[in-house]
């Protein structure tokens, strides 16, 4: 599949239906969770390859007399992106192009801060009864409208955080076997790894995520187009050394470049240390993370698929 397929699908925590569809769709023998998490296996492995579906995004949450959506984020959203995007809503049976407008600079006398709560989504309708004909109503997902380009060695796309990550593992699945686990809700708290992780039966995971870059204090010296990244600390803490040492061991044996790093935020390996099994996060480096626009290397994109069938075949 496509890189570009998964990142065009709408899949806001909580609501990644069409983008599980797609990898159900290139995936035999996939099963669906009650949480709605997709996990396949092939072989006896005893390593589990995670990445989550969900996407930061919008959630409408009231509909206003004159048919103008007010919204709450969904995940680290930050205000500064959001005047002047363009949005999706979406739901069963029905797709709606929004914006987010602002006053223009005619009608400003200085600059000034604004923040979401202030903001409305502008779907063209003029009155709330006009906005629910066209299937609008609370808790409808929006996301941010779909850009995928090539940019020399770069991809820039909506959504890499992580249909990156869930690509790879569908391309490491058709060369090894393995457990594969694409998650939900990630975004808004690891809630689809949490759910899954004490019913797992592995001995090790490995999650592939984006990791936003660059700054020297938060990720180190690592820079796009040397290679995935072991993300060795963030938010949630230190990730299992042990199982770190054998995947830089794995990658120097198979020749596979390698970056070593911290973050911020967490990933999904967070949830499964927690739950008593050994977990280790490889980052794909990407520009202008929970943007519309992030940015990641395609020599990255390749390595981590490398990387990430070495390991299965060498941790199995």
């Amino acid at each position: 599949m496509e890189l570009e397929s998964l990142t065009r699908a709408l899949g806001v925590s909580g609501f990644e239906e069409e983008v599980r569809r797609l990898i159900l769709g290139a995936v035999k023998d996939g099963e669906v969770d009650e949480f709605g998490n997709v996990l396949t296996k092939t072989g006896k492995s005893k390593v589990a390859f995670v990445a989550h579906m969900d996407e930061v995004g919008l959630l409408v949450t009231s509909i206003e007399e004159d048919g103008r959506l007010k919204f709450r984020k969904v995940g680290g959203v930050d205000d500064r992106i959001l005047p002047g995007s363009s949005v999706v809503l979406y739901g069963d049976g029905f797709k709606v192009e929004g914006v987010i407008g602002v006053a223009p600079p005619h009608f400003q006398q200085q600059q000034q801060q604004v923040s979401w709560q202030d903001l409305y989504i502008d779907i063209g309708a003029a009155s709330r009864q006009e906005a629910e004909s066209m299937g609008i109503g609370p808790m409808t997902p929006a996301a941010f409208s779909r850009r995928y380009s090539n940019m020399g060695k770069f991809v820039s796309a909506t959504a890499l955080d992580d249909r990156a990550g869930c690509w790879v593992l569908l391309e490491a699945y058709r060369r090894a076997a393995a457990t594969y686990v694409w998650t939900v809700q990630e975004e808004v708290g690891l809630m689809g790894a949490r759910a899954l992780s004490r019913r797992l039966d592995v001995s090790y995971v490995v999650v592939v995520d984006t990791m936003a870059c660059c700054h020297p204090n938060w990720t180190g010296g690592v820079k796009p187009g040397n290679g995935p990244v072991l993300r060795l600390f963030d938010n949630y803490g230190a990730y299992n050394n042990k199982l770190a040492k054998k995947v830089l061991e794995v990658a120097k044996r198979r020749g596979i470049p390698i970056q070593i790093g911290s973050g911020g935020g967490g990933t999904d390996a967070g949830a499964f240390f927690a739950a008593g099994i050994p977990a280790v996060a490889i980052g794909i480096l990407t520009k202008y993370s929970h943007s519309p626009v992030e940015m990641a290397h395609k020599d990255d994109l390749k390595h981590a698929v490398e990387l990430v069938v070495a390991l299965a075949e060498e941790l199995a």
